[in-house]
């Protein structure tokens, strides 16, 4: 079985293919924070090395948490993007769980550690003895010095290793004192190999086709993120599209502009239904290797929770299997928010269309997200 597992969920990411738990190629990407640009060519670059086809891809596997809240986000709507076009199975895996594989060998009690900032990491403890990997505490969000010692038993070393040892390391020698040892520098992040062999071993019960992030801290996030899906817009949704554009632009789109877009052959748009109904939308036209968003609108009764971010990750990774060499859009100098939104998921400004705007003549800021060209730079090795 042809297999691609991918991890988005923390400062490194990692993508690896095999075949069953054989390895046949991988790649590591460090201290990336913006994963969106990367994870695509990181891929293509695997099929390239294998002689693959994505149609030869049987099985996806995805961390879906703890980790960065964007970073799994990025993660999961690849995976669901593979899951729809091959028509198969993902396996979620468990971040902690698959950083504990790179110490399998290890004998004693070890306890991997991944930044979740705002003073925690997300941890996990398990006990290897033997060859037999136990693990003794669940992955959560907890201070590494007080909360977690309570956890731990009093006198057993204990080794920590992943990309939260830098930040707290000179804090937890103090705590931990000669009890403590820390890991690899190399093995700090969420490696190939584990992934592949976490994915190749899950039972047939643990594939899903719509994996969830796992969220272990901040209700606010679980709250936002919790109760919508994302569809494929038709052109039954045209009623609901019209009054939510209503809600978001001086010149709403009509049921024909609606209409024309679904059929024009160059669009591709999705919406987000949230209890029912339709709350937001967005889409882009493709045309040859570039795609330009057209429009991303929420309802005005259902913003900042979320959804507008979640869409345009959705897009960012549809457009990156279609591969794409850069997204481009046009937004108002005044909307700080959508441009702030843009720019944290890699966009960058790179002109204006004067006056483009024609209900009251402001300029259009045009920004581009170009993804790496892997014939010219490898910026993940």
């Amino acid at each position: 079985m042809k297999i691609l597992a991918f991890d988005c969920s923390s400062k490194t990411m990692a993508a690896v293919i095999g075949d069953g738990d054989t390895l046949l190629a991988e790649d590591f990407r460090a201290d990336n924070r913006n994963h969106a640009p990367y994870l695509m060519p990181m891929i293509h670059g695997l099929l390239e090395k294998t002689g693959l086809c994505m149609k030869d891809i049987e099985l996806i596997g995805v961390t879906v948490g703890p980790g960065s809240f964007t970073g799994l986000r990025i993660g999961i709507a690849t995976a669901k993007g593979f899951a729809d076009l091959l028509g198969v199975p993902v396996v979620p895996l468990c971040s902690i769980d698959v950083l504990a594989e790179n110490y399998r060998d290890y004998e004693g009690l070890f306890v991997p550690i991944l930044d979740a900032r705002k003073s925690q990491v997300y941890a996990g403890v398990f006990r290897n003895h033997g060859g037999k990997i136990e693990k003794l505490m669940r992955e959560t969000a907890i201070s590494p010095l007080r909360e977690l010692m309570e956890k731990l038993p009093e006198t057993e070393p204990v080794l920590f290793f992943g990309d939260a040892v830098a930040g707290w390391r000179d804090k937890i020698e103090s705590c931990y004192g000669s009890r403590c040892s820390f890991g690899d520098e190399q093995k700090n992040g969420i490696c190939g190999e584990a992934l592949l062999r976490l994915t190749a071993a899950a039972p047939s019960s643990c594939y899903t086709r719509d994996p969830s992030p796992v969220y272990l801290r901040g209700v606010d996030a679980k709250a936002k993120f919790t109760d919508y899906v994302i569809d494929a817009m038709n052109l039954k949704d045209i009623p609901e599209l019209v009054e939510l554009d209503k809600t978001c632009f001086p010149r709403p789109w009509s049921k024909k502009i609606f209409h024309d877009e679904m059929t024009n052959g160059y669009g591709h748009y999705w919406v987000i239904r949230s209890g029912g109904k339709v709350t937001a939308y967005g889409g882009f036209w493709l045309v040859d290797n570039e795609c330009h968003i057209t429009n991303i609108a929420v309802h005005a009764d259902h913003r900042h929770t979320g959804q507008g971010r979640a869409m345009l990750e959705h897009i960012i990774a549809v457009a990156g299997l279609y591969g794409v060499r850069g997204i481009t859009l046009e937004v108002r100098p005044s909307n700080e928010t959508a441009i702030h939104l843009y720019e944290s998921h890699g966009f960058q400004r790179e002109g204006l269309r004067k006056k483009y705007y024609e209900d009251n003549g402001e300029d259009a800021l045009i920004m581009w997200l170009r993804f790496p060209d892997p014939d010219k730079e490898k910026p993940w090795r």
